[in-house]
């Protein structure tokens, strides 16, 4: 027995129409009742090369920045959830990478990034690999530097902030200041300037505020051996009634007073007159003789007295 189809009532209505399209002539139009269900979205494959960088920022696409060490770079792998993720630039300038281990990074760009890793992959993991590679954090840039070396107390390198100027005065001060031998009117400035390294011969007192660029090198000359001789043997001496007679050393650059020359020398004994105390001081015009009372001086903190070069203190006995 031969069974039919019959169709239902939503294939007659299809029917009628291809029917009535067929006798006018026409062409075919198809029409889907109300409650037909609707057409699903397939996902789209990833379009265009296999290696892409993605967008740092709304607009700009940063491809052909060089990666540094600090970098932190933000790696995808399409399908791959435990492959993606945030790596940093190493100090040797590579990135520590899942299956992979060590990949240079600094240097080149997020792009050649992608290519290298995609390769790597497809060699031995991934067939076809998608791989999307780009800058998530740039790592601050390194503060400038100028080296300081010579006659300061801490030798070797200043740093400053690119946008914040550095003079002759800060970049020694930073370096400590200049020591006993050195000598603030003999500074040699080296700066490159492409390929020639030129030098120019400063002072401290007049050209403290020079303004100093990065990698420049400060070096600042002893003094010669004559006049550090001459500095050593400058002194004052003191006598009489203090615990450790002699001489007390005298620098150019550091005033000395007499109570200060006294407590060098041990402090007063306990038989001295500190309101009689003498100072021989030799002039152009003489010997001057002058008569301190240094007790005033302590009780009412008055002007101290500064003695010079080759004077000689002579502290009394008391009376009593």
């Amino acid at each position: 027995m031969t069974e039919w189809f019959t169709p239902g009532p939503r294939c007659r209505i299809v029917l009628l129409m291809v029917a009535m399209g067929l006798l006018s002539g026409g062409g075919i139009s198809l029409a889907l009742a109300q409650d037909a269900p609707p057409l699903q979205a397939t996902p789209a494959e990833p379009l265009g090369d296999a290696v892409a960088v993605r967008r740092t920022s709304p607009g700009e696409v940063r491809e052909n920045l060089q990666l540094k060490t600090g970098d932190i770079v933000s790696v995808n792998i399409f399908g791959e959830a435990s492959l993606t993720g945030a790596f940093t630039v190493g100090p040797g300038g590579d990135i520590v990478f899942p299956l992979l281990g060590s990949i240079p990074a600094a240097g080149i760009t997020a792009v050649a990034l992608g290519q290298k890793i995609k390769e790597l992959l497809e060699a031995d993991y991934i067939r076809s690999a998608q791989v999307a590679v780009a800058i998530a954090e740039e790592a601050k840039l390194a503060p400038n530097t100028i080296t300081v070396i010579g006659q300061v107390m801490r030798p070797g390198q200043v740093a400053f902030e690119k946008d914040i100027p550095m003079d002759l005065f800060t970049a020694i001060s930073t370096a400590g200041g200049i020591t006993e031998r050195g000598d603030r009117h003999r500074i040699e400035l080296k700066r490159r300037e492409n390929d020639d390294l030129r030098t120019q011969n400063l002072t401290l007192d007049g050209d403290r505020v020079v303004k100093l660029r990065d990698k420049d090198t400060i070096i600042v000359h002893a003094l010669p051996e004559k006049i550090v001789a001459e500095k050593i043997i400058q002194t004052v001496t003191v006598i009489g009634e203090v615990r450790t007679p002699g001489q007390v050393p005298l620098k150019d650059d550091l005033p000395l007073d007499i109570i200060t020359a006294i407590a060098m020398s041990g402090g007063f004994t306990d038989v001295a007159r500190p309101s009689k105390v003498m100072v021989r001081r030799n002039t152009e015009t003489g010997v001057q003789n002058i008569e301190v009372n240094v007790s005033k001086i302590q009780k009412d903190n008055s002007q101290p007295f500064l003695l010079q070069p080759n004077d000689t203190v002579t502290v009394p006995q008391s009376v009593f």
